[in-house]
């Protein structure tokens, strides 16, 4: 077992979309001016996936990349069905950690190869994944692999979503030399694992290393455009504007409203973000023309989600009559409902902590992850390990060695006792 490989392997993999005259190798080197990005179809994306299928083939497993870019590396196991998947994603957001999906692709490594070297036979494959664009960094549809896997979009309407340059997906998966020539079927996989920073403070607060989650918020993106008039910002008279940053400014407190109201009254996790707000053309002496916002809303509660989805369509709505401007708006990938966990798995992962004597506890996760989408098909369970003060999707983002050694242990006996079942 060597925590060290997977320490260097994690600090290589940070290279890709930094400044490569830097080199992290501990909490002290980060810099809060330089975050890693790399969304799908970049240079660095592309970059991060050799590295990766470099690791998996000296491991010794079988690489298969499929249409939309997902990577699978394969330990054939005793027989051929029932496979157990392990992974996450190694696309980032804008400025983002090191951490994020990237421990889950390498920590699943990791693990399949401590197996191998212990000479554990496993009865089930294994397959080591690597989902395509899971963060929507690039493209309009975060979780893409993923939602492609268990039949949300088809393969045909992902290759087609362009990226902000006009780039389809198709373009940058030629490009990077990661489209595959098949579609991946999930008939003969049972189990999927992902290890992920919990990119919250609850771990990190009660000093507890593994978190194992039961409930995976569910998520929508509401993406408005809202038209008023160009003006000029001396001439105009006020009461004769059509100003589209007035009217989206409304928004902002009105999402935040409806979520501090839900958890007022009912407690649970409840969030809602405006997170995108530009206005055009930008300049302080012109009436703002136009305005693109993005909202977030989260929660593990269904009836609560489509709550705040409802509450902010009829907001932009109602900007209409009581600004004069004209409102559009889109939900580029539905929503994704909130998603129960495998009672077997979420078992399964507390025995394999309780044996080899690490401290968890259950919870839920309050970020959206590929594996919502895949739990919708098949038997699915998360570990998370704590992430430093609850930061992530931020340069600063940090979880201890110590951390990740252990939940490497959880996660390597959790795929040794799952491939063991007949």
């Amino acid at each position: 077992m060597s925590l060290e490989r997977l320490k260097k392997e994690m600090v290589d993999m940070g290279e890709f979309g930094r400044d490569p005259q830097r080199r992290v190798k501990c909490h002290a080197d980060l810099d809060p001016e330089k975050g890693v990005t790399r969304p799908c179809g970049t240079d660095a994306n592309k970059k991060a996936r050799d590295y990766v299928v470099a690791r998996m083939e000296e491991a010794g497993l079988k690489v298969n990349v499929d249409k939309v870019g997902n990577i699978y590396g394969r330990l054939d196991g005793k027989k051929d069905k029932g496979v157990i998947w392990a992974g996450s994603h190694v696309d980032s957001v804008l400025n983002g950690g090191q951490f994020d999906g990237t421990l889950g692709v390498m920590t699943a490594l990791e693990a399949t190869r401590r197996l191998m070297e212990e000479g554990h036979e496993n009865y089930r494959p294994i397959e080591v994944v690597v989902y395509t664009g899971e963060e929507g960094s690039a493209f309009p549809m975060a979780l893409l692999g993923s939602s492609i896997l268990i039949g949300k979009v088809t393969y045909e309407q992902a290759l087609a979503a362009k990226n902000r340059n006009g780039e389809t997906l198709e373009d940058v998966l030629d490009r990077m030399g990661y489209k595959g020539n098949f579609e991946r079927k999930l008939d003969d996989v049972e189990y999927s694992l992902e290890l992920h920073v919990e990119q919250g403070p609850v771990l990190d607060a009660e000093g507890i290393p593994v978190g194992i989650v039961e409930n995976i918020t569910g998520l929508a993106w509401i993406l408005a455009t809202i038209e008023g008039e160009e003006n000029h910002a001396g001439t105009t008279p006020m009461k004769m504007r059509k100003d589209a940053l007035l009217a989206a400014s409304e928004i902002i407190s009105i999402v935040n409203k409806n979520a501090l109201d839900l958890l007022n009254k009912y407690g649970g996790s409840t969030v809602g973000t405006v997170g995108r707000f530009n206005a055009f053309p930008g300049a302080p002496n012109i009436v703002p023309g136009r305005v693109e916002v993005g909202i977030d809303v989260r929660d593990v509660v269904e009836k609560n989600l489509n709550f705040m989805i409802d509450e902010a369509k009829k907001a932009l709505k109602n900007l209409e009559k009581k600004y004069g401007v004209s409102v559009s708006m889109e939900m580029p990938f539905g929503v994704h409902k909130a998603a129960p966990l495998s009672p077997e798995v979420v078992d399964t992962i507390e025995k394999s902590a309780q044996e080899i004597k690490v401290t968890a506890k259950r919870m839920n996760s309050g970020a959206g992850h590929d594996s919502q989408n895949i739990a919708e098909k098949i038997k699915t369970g998360m570990i998370f390990v704590p992430s430093a003060k609850g930061i992530s999707h931020a340069p600063m983002e940090w979880t201890e060695w110590e951390d990740i050694e252990k939940g490497t242990k959880v996660l390597t006996q959790t795929l040794k006792n799952l491939s063991m079942k007949k």
